[in-house]
């Protein structure tokens, strides 16, 4: 535990130099996990997948870089990981921790977290295909960042660099958040769940750090 704080603190002070630092909030968020339900209302962002159970991604928004930051140094996603998932009657041989890479990648379609399915961004406008396409179409076929989550890895936050969607921002293009997913998703073991602005605590809540000139 005492690593995993100490780590944090090391890439928090990375951003102690010269330059203005930004916080930025979640606005938006959701996971994706079924082209007929939406599951908005819930305090989790899920990626991966348990036996028995769909695919699940997750969507996320935060508020746009402000005009006074001239140009983005560095920026860094935070999530609080909570646990890996497995339904209570299955065994740990049945759904063993497995790790999972996630990557963010910069989404390229307006969506709305009250109406976005596997198959919708919104009421009447459908992804490309399930689960957005990352191809250039729903979201950058190249990740902005990624994280490892190993079976051992404490609750608390972790980070992303997502330096280049950010800048991507600053520069123009339309903000519509990041898509989350495990790169081995199609891999049965236990899911991966991060707290969603939907958590009580709001401390838990996804944000990015931007550090600006």
């Amino acid at each position: 535990m005492y690593a995993a704080v100490l780590a944090l603190l090391c890439a928090a002070s990375c951003y102690a130099g010269e330059g203005e630092r930004y916080r930025l909030n979640v606005v938006e968020d959701v996971w994706i996990e079924r082209s007929t339900s939406n599951y908005n209302y819930h305090k989790y962002l899920i990626t991966g997948k348990h036996p028995g159970y769909p695919i699940k991604r997750s969507l996320v928004k935060f508020q746009d870089v402000p005009s006074s930051c001239s140009v983005v140094n560095h920026a860094m996603m935070y999530l609080y990981y909570w646990y890996s998932h497995k339904a209570s009657w299955q065994s740990t041989a049945q759904a063993p921790f497995i790790t999972r890479t996630i990557q963010a990648h910069r989404v390229l379609k307006s969506w709305k977290e009250s109406e976005a399915t596997t198959i919708k961004r919104n009421r009447y406008n459908y992804w490309s295909r399930p689960y957005l396409g990352l191809d250039d179409t729903d979201a950058n076929d190249c990740p902005t960042g990624e994280v490892k989550i190993y079976a051992d890895r404490p609750i608390g936050f972790v980070e992303l660099d997502v330096t280049s969607a950010v800048r991507d921002w600053k520069a123009g293009k339309r903000n519509y958040g990041l898509l989350l997913w495990a790169t081995n998703e199609n891999v049965d073991g236990r899911d991966t769940r991060f707290a969603s602005k939907t958590d009580t605590d709001p401390k838990k809540h996804p944000y990015i750090m931007v550090n600006c000139d």
